[in-house]
């Protein structure tokens, strides 16, 4: 899975300052002598991981420290259990022990990772050792292991969440025009999307490429130009047949199409990477009472809505990358113009916003979202505080969580608001939820989300410490991605490795899903949104 962080170099400046804030520092005594000099763990600093580059017990005393100097929830664990001294005690020993084997497999370092890591709750935080001695890189991520074990996890699958079902007019809840034609958008610009689109479009790319076979190999004479097409269109299949949605397969998809360009293969166009990191999958639609539904896959809606983003996330963007993001557009603009166009003529029954296997992302996203239907300004939902020092409890003073709602003029929306969840939300949309929980006229409906809360900057935008990396991925021999803030509830509660409750518990009926496309979650939402109940 994708990890994805909460907040956004949007929000730098501001979170910078809030750091700058008096500090709160608590201090613990340690029977391993915490390090008060600060490493530079989010650089490749020779100095910090010199002694990981060879040796297991030297990877694990990199990780425990670094740990230990930028978590951000060592009370919290602590509550929970967690003696990060006594880890040190128990696990180190075990490390030792793999340095004096002389074969190391990746499972068994794999299988010590995830057994030292699993007890923590961080949601976000992801470990990577690279084994020195077969030169590949293992991993173990709390929150995947905690919620892979939960009941609901087999059907909080992003493939079963189709609208498939409500778009049959006999079904009777998506609004039908006079023409027959639902209100009703989508656009999907994820890599696995765009790849499936070329392999399984009907006269475009590889169907193409089949029907152009099937004719050039019942011709009985075919002249030389023919064979030489056959061969290459046969070439050209074996290729891509079992390209992947990874960037490293699309670069070599884009690479085929500009080599066999000549052939004017109808579909066959380079894809963008850039939809390796935006990529997202939207819908809207309008169900009946005037319930205005829109679900996405991911936070990266800034990224397409805001014009000032799109030249920023897509420079210098060809003609198809520009259409591709028009059309997620599009789909958000048909949901926001419906709400204002209902609630301004007294008519708008209800919101859905559904964030079920929303893996998160952008923060400056929330003012499109929920914060479009909100007054404009920040609205406060929760506290935060940060990591600040380098002793394990040294954190900021716990401050005011705030988002940004919009800020051009829009509706203020007082119809009912469902947010539905799921054990695959995380992140911002776990922000989303919690937050619509303040709200009078909001509720959340579905499962416990993913427990993964707490933010962190991307180094990529900052270098200054604390940034919530631990090394740089794919280089050092250590790397750990993780929160250096904690959120909390107004109440002051970590969810972190819990998730939102809902409002209203509700399980998706698999087996019904699988069979006629029924959403239980959904169903329930509008119920609630029509009864009230």
């Amino acid at each position: 899975m994708n990890i994805i962080y909460l907040t956004l170099n949007t929000m730098k400046h501001k979170i910078l300052s809030m750091l700058g804030a008096g500090l709160l520092i608590l201090t613990i005594s340690s029977c391993h002598g915490e390090n008060d000099t600060l490493m530079s763990y989010n650089f490749q600093d020779n100095l910090a991981f010199r002694e990981a580059n060879n040796s297991y017990a030297g990877k694990f005393k990199v990780l425990w420290d670094a740990l230990n100097q930028n978590y951000a929830l060592w009370d919290y664990e602590r509550e929970n259990g967690v003696d990060w001294d006594a880890v040190y005690d128990e696990y180190l020993p075990q490390f030792e022990a793999l340095d004096n084997k002389e074969t190391v497999t990746d499972s068994e370092l794999e299988a010590l990772l995830t057994k030292l890591v699993a007890p923590l709750h961080d949601g976000h935080m992801s470990v990577e050792l690279r084994n020195h001695k077969t030169n590949k890189i293992v991993d173990a991520e709390p929150g995947e292991i905690r919620v892979t074990q939960r009941p609901d996890y087999e059907s909080a699958n992003p493939e079963h969440l189709t609208m498939k079902y409500y778009l049959k007019k006999e079904n009777g809840e998506i609004v039908f025009d006079e023409e027959g034609n639902p209100d009703y958008m989508e656009a999907d610009t994820r890599l696995n999307n765009l790849l499936t689109v070329f392999k399984y479009t009907d006269r475009q790319g590889l169907q193409w490429i089949n029907d152009s076979i099937a004719v050039l190999e019942q011709l009985t004479l075919p002249t030389a130009d023919q064979v030489y097409m056959l061969r290459t269109l046969k070439e050209l299949k074996g290729a891509v047949l079992n390209l992947t949605a990874k960037l490293d397969d699309i670069k070599e998809f884009n690479s085929l199409a500009n080599r066999y360009a000549y052939l004017s293969i109808p579909g066959f166009t380079p894809i963008d990477t850039r939809f390796d990191d935006y990529g997202i999958a939207v819908r809207s639609a309008l169900m009946k009472g005037n319930i205005a539904y829109f679900g996405f896959s991911n936070f990266n809606l800034t990224a397409y809505v805001s014009e000032d983003a799109k030249d920023n996330y897509f420079p210098n963007a060809d003609d198809q990358t520009l259409a591709l993001v028009q059309q997620v557009a599009n789909v958000w603009n048909h949901w926001h113009q419906n709400i204002q166009r209902l609630h301004n003529n007294g008519q708008l029954g209800g919101v859905i916003i559904d964030l079920r296997c929303n893996g998160g992302g952008f923060q400056s996203d929330y003012s499109y979202v929920l914060g479009s239907l909100l007054p404009a300004g920040d609205f406060t939902f929760g506290k935060v505080r940060f990591k600040r020092g380098t002793g394990r409890l040294d954190y900021s003073p716990v401050l005011p969580l705030s988002v940004q709602a919009m800020n051009t003029e829009h509706a203020v929306v007082t119809a009912p608001i469902v947010v539905l969840t799921n054990c695959r939300s995380i992140s911002m949309a776990e922000v989303t939820a919690l937050s619509a929980k303040v709200l009078q006229n909001g509720r959340v409906i579905g499962k416990h989300s993913w427990g993964g809360l707490c933010g962190l900057i991307d180094n990529s935008q900052s270098s200054y410490n604390y940034s919530g990396h631990i090394g740089i991925k794919g280089e050092t021999p250590v790397y750990v991605y993780l929160p250096t803030e904690a959120v909390m509830t107004s109440d002051g509660e970590f969810l972190e490795g819990v998730g939102i409750t809902p409002d209203i518990d509700v399980d998706l009926d698999l087996t019904q899903i699988k069979a006629t496309g029924k959403d239980t979650q959904l169903d329930r939402a509008l119920q609630y949104i029509r009864n009230g109940n």
